[in-house]
């Protein structure tokens, strides 16, 4: 449902929305130009203090060569040069005061073949070509190269060259002091051959860039420089304008949005008026306020108010009248008698199927009580119904269907169903009744019923004659008998046999779909019934060359059943299982307690039912495999008996099997009442202290299905648990297990190699898994569920069997 607004609030929070977009758009529109005005000023500081830096380095190369100058031109060093036999401690000392607090690290003295003075080893730095246009020209100068400052001044005597003086500067030592302590990035460019600038470089900035005016000793060597600062710099120097500019655009908003919301209400006023009165109906609806809007919309209003009204009165005119014919098209055409009736039993419609049925017409009934349709029996006790209900008693009929008998207007009578329903008809309180003729349903019925008497009475009495016959005649006399009428008589009495069963199936599923099958519930023992079962079909074991093996720690198995139709349950479970088993083979029948139920189990090793047919096994008719049914015989009606019989006791059915390797069926019984306490109270669970109690592993992290593993076979089955293949590895090499299951849902290629080192030590695995695997698993592996639709029983049950296979001294 749409969440109702306020047009009071709507116009605020608009008027509030505008605002604020404006002054959004002023502080950024604002901040774009406080932007730009600052970054102007910084480029120019920038441009300022870059010529600044230029002309400190160009004033330091100055004052040196001025330093050179004055050394060059004094008479000391004019003499000294000369006089060659003279002494050379001054340009000692001259050349130490040069060196020394300034940017020169090494000054020479040469000669005018351009050879240091008094020295056979040069330093590595010195080489003549650097002072040989002094030696000619007899100009000194400033040259740049190798990343160093050389300032060359010659000595004159009289106009001719007698050496000279030169000092070494490299660029580094030039250049570091000035900007040591700059905090701006820079770049320092000398011919574009030597760059210095410092690390604090970023992506984004604004930069000034500047080179040497001609007045400078710099201008000659091509050096330019650049100063960078960061956007960053730019948001510190406006973020306190900014900070100010939009706390004081805040506090302005508050008596706006006051403002706003006053203004709001009051223009919501006058329509909030006239949603009222058109949310309660006044029409028609009167403006006090004379704006035109509000006319118009009050006008609108009334106008549609009164069309809808107009448009309703003629739909529903319409409605009425085509309900009420298709209502009576639907009763005349319909092939089901419908009689109306009111509270006091009077017919008020009565339709052509109804004239049809009951040989009256219409006007002959309506208005007449409905008791004219009954016989007097059913007449008496349909008045009593009626008071009954009208009294507030429970209905016996209104609600339901019941077969009745109906009469005619000839007096003839016949069975019928009828339906009741209440209805309310203007206020009135009236009574529909639907009548079906079931005189074909009941002859058919009749005729079923008669069919199935006489099967039971005239097949199976002479057919239990011949088979009993038969019977004594090989029994007493088949070994003088010659073998082909042996043979003969043989087949004859298995024939026999299969059509006794197969009558047997027949009234017993003629019983099911007639609700005639009734169970005599007593106090019975399980225990009993399975072994007088066990009893009456080893004789048909042994026919078939196979041995029954009862495995039961549980004496005093009481329930509330009827124990003939138990029997027959347990009999046919026995002769599938018997049938199905490989000769010299073995059936085992299990008895077991589970929580509140008792458990049988049916187990053979027969060839298994096939996957495809196991949801339909317990339907009738049903057979996997014809020609193995041919063989062996059968109905394909037991199974479905069975469940029917076992659904009777509130019990339940399954099974479980493994293709090539066989099949369990189970049935579970509710303990009965009385020794369900008895075993509460005494605890008397059966013991086994006295068997080797099989070893199970499961390798995973399933909390929930360890639980229910371990509460399934407490006292029957040891379960361990490693919820990792290595632990699961580790606990193989410490000991023995009969039965591993496996979860491999993370993926199932990284256990192979486990799977095959089970193999070889020939211990059966059970796979979890999401997946199906096209990869061949070892021969150890008989089966794999699949995690998510995990059927706990089956896997319970398919343990049991395979336990029981490979641990038979331990009653499982």
């Amino acid at each position: 449902m749409t969440k109702m607004k306020s047009t009071a609030i709507s116009f605020t929070k608009l008027i509030l929305v505008l605002l604020i977009t404006f002054f959004l758009f002023v502080v950024g529109a604002t901040t774009v130009m406080e932007l730009f005005r600052i970054q102007k000023h910084v480029h120019a500081e920038l441009k300022i203090q870059a010529l600044s830096h230029l002309q400190v380095i160009d004033q330091i190369l100055k004052s040196q060569r001025e330093s050179i100058i004055r050394t060059a031109q004094s008479q000391l060093s004019i003499n000294s040069l000369i006089d060659v036999d003279g002494s050379d401690y001054y340009f000692e000392h001259a050349l130490e005061d040069l060196t020394r607090y300034n940017a020169i690290d090494d000054a020479q003295t040469f000669d005018y073949a351009g050879n240091i003075f008094k020295s056979t080893s040069p330093p590595s730095w010195y080489s003549s070509s650097i002072v040989s246009d002094a030696l000619v020209t007899g100009k000194g100068y400033v040259k740049l190269e190798n990343n160093a400052v050389y300032i060359v001044e010659p000595i004159l005597y009289f106009g001719a060259v007698q050496g000279g003086i030169i000092a070494y500067v490299r660029l580094p030592t030039l250049v570091t002091p000035v900007f040591e302590k700059v905090s701006q990035h820079y770049t320092l460019s000398f011919k574009h051959q030597w760059t210095f600038e410092n690390s604090k470089l970023n992506t984004m900035g604004t930069t000034a860039f500047v080179t040497p005016t001609s007045d400078m000793l710099l201008s000659d060597y091509n050096v330019s420089l650049s100063l960078s600062e960061p956007y960053t710099h730019l948001l510190n120097e406006i973020t306190p304008w900014l900070t100010s500019f939009i706390v004081f655009a805040l506090i302005s908003l508050l008596p706006m949005t006051i403002i706003a919301r006053q203004l709001g209400r009051k223009m919501a006023a006058p329509i909030a008026h006239l949603s009222d009165k058109v949310k309660i109906g006044s029409y028609p609806i009167e403006v006090s306020q004379t704006t035109t809007e509000l006319a118009v919309m009050a006008s609108a209003f009334n106008h549609a108010t009164e069309q809808i009204r107009q448009a309703n009165k003629l739909t529903v005119e319409a409605e009425r009248q085509a309900g009420q014919s298709q209502l009576a098209a639907i009763v005349e055409t319909v092939n089901d008698s419908i009689i109306t009736i009111d509270d006091l039993g009077n017919i008020a419609t009565f339709n052509p199927a109804a004239e049809g049925l009951f040989g009256y017409f219409s006007d002959e009934v309506i208005g007449k009580n409905v008791k004219l349709l009954m016989p007097d029996a059913l007449a008496v006790q349909h008045d009593t119904y009626i008071k009954n209900y009208l009294d507030g008693k429970p209905a016996k009929i209104i609600g339901s269907g019941r077969e009745i008998v109906a009469m005619r207007k000839d007096g003839s009578t016949f069975p019928a169903d009828l339906s009741v329903s209440q209805m309310d008809v203007l206020g009135k309180r009236m009574f529909t009744g639907i009548i079906r003729d079931i005189t074909a349903q009941k002859q058919e019925q009749d005729m079923k019923s008669e069919f199935v008497a006489t099967v039971s009475h005239e097949l199976r009495t002479p057919l239990t004659s011949i088979r009993g016959s038969l019977g004594l005649v090989l029994g007493k006399f088949g070994d003088s008998v010659p073998a082909k009428s042996k043979k003969m008589l043989t087949i004859a009495l298995r024939n026999s046999e299969r059509l006794t069963l197969l009558i047997n199936d027949i009234l017993d599923i003629e019983k099911l779909e007639s609700g005639q099958m009734t169970f005599q519930f007593s106090r019975n023992n399980l225990n009993a019934i399975i072994r007088r079962s066990v009893d009456d079909m080893d004789g048909y074991a042994k026919q078939h060359h196979v041995s029954l093996v009862y495995i039961n720690e549980i004496q005093d198995a009481y329930i509330n059943a009827d124990s003939s139709r138990l029997q027959q349950v347990i009999a046919n479970l026995l002769s599938n299982a018997i049938k199905y088993s490989p000769a010299n083979s073995q059936v085992t029948i299990t008895l077991l307690q589970v929580d509140t139920q008792f458990r049988v189990e049916v187990t053979d090793v027969g060839a298994g039912i096939p996957a495809e047919f196991h949801d339909r096994i317990f339907e009738r008719f049903s057979q996997a495999d014809s020609s193995a049914t041919r063989l062996v015989g059968g109905t394909g009606l037991g199974l479905s008996i069975t469940r029917a019989i076992i659904n009777g006791h509130k019990g339940s059915i399954d099974f479980f099997s493994v293709r090539g390797e066989g099949s369990t069926f189970f049935f579970t019984l509710p303990i009965d009442a009385s020794e369900a306490k008895r075993l509460a109270a005494l605890d008397t669970r059966a013991s086994h202290s006295d068997y080797a109690i099989p070893q199970l592993l499961y390798v995973g992290n399933n909390q929930a299905l360890k639980l229910t593993l371990r509460d399934a076979f407490k006292n029957d089955i040891e379960i361990s648990c490693s919820p990792s293949l290595e632990s699961a590895e580790i606990a193989i090499e410490h000991q023995r297990f009969e039965l591993i299951i496996c979860d491999v849902t993370q993926g199932e290629s990284r256990f192979m190699p486990f799977f095959n080192s089970l193999s070889s030590l020939a211990i059966p695995v059970i796979l979890l898994s999401e997946v199906t695997s096209q990869t061949t698993m070892p021969s150890n592996i008989p089966s794999r569920h699949k995690s998510s639709d995990l059927n706990i029983d089956k896997l319970k049950s398919e343990v049991r069997l395979i336990l029981k296979k490979n641990f038979p001294q331990k009653a499982m």
